[in-house]
């Protein structure tokens, strides 16, 4: 296998694991947010938070970043493909700096809001979009180029 197949087989890894990520996060870890008590949510949002950046933060920001390397390891399929995974990852890269970041910094620091919880379960909607794109495309670049 050559290694820009290779490539290709790491960064479909990477995206399926960053889907699952956050489609559990969209689904289960966001709305958790509210059924946490006043009082322990400061300490919850802590712990959290201290323990995604293996799992979550760096597969995600790898995932946000990879497809404009992709563009040129990847071997050739057609530049659609390469666009939608570009845009895709720019899309969930401001989704997390812009909107995902600031929220829950105003969390870990003043403690529960159900409006700030409710904003970042709506506007994690995109970046769940975004990547969901990433790996249709995704497996449409594979499609393309193991079947072709």
């Amino acid at each position: 296998m050559d290694n820009s197949k290779l490539y290709l087989l790491l960064w479909t890894a990477l995206c399926f694991w960053c889907l699952g990520q956050v489609w559990f996060g969209q689904i289960v870890i966001y709305p958790l947010f509210a059924k946490v008590g006043q009082t322990d949510y400061i300490g919850y949002h802590r712990f959290y938070t201290r323990r995604i950046p293996l799992v979550v933060i760096v597969p995600g920001v790898a995932c946000f970043l990879l497809p404009v390397a992709l563009a040129f390891l990847c071997p050739a399929v057609p530049a659609w493909m390469t666009a939608g995974n570009v845009a895709a990852g720019i899309v969930g890269l401001l989704v997390t700096v812009g909107l995902a970041i600031p929220r829950h910094g105003k969390l870990e620091k003043f403690g529960k809001n159900e409006a700030l919880i409710a904003e970042l379960v709506r506007y994690n909607w995109p970046r769940t979009a975004s990547i969901t794109v990433q790996a249709a495309v995704t497996m449409l670049m594979l499609a393309h180029v193991l079947g072709g």
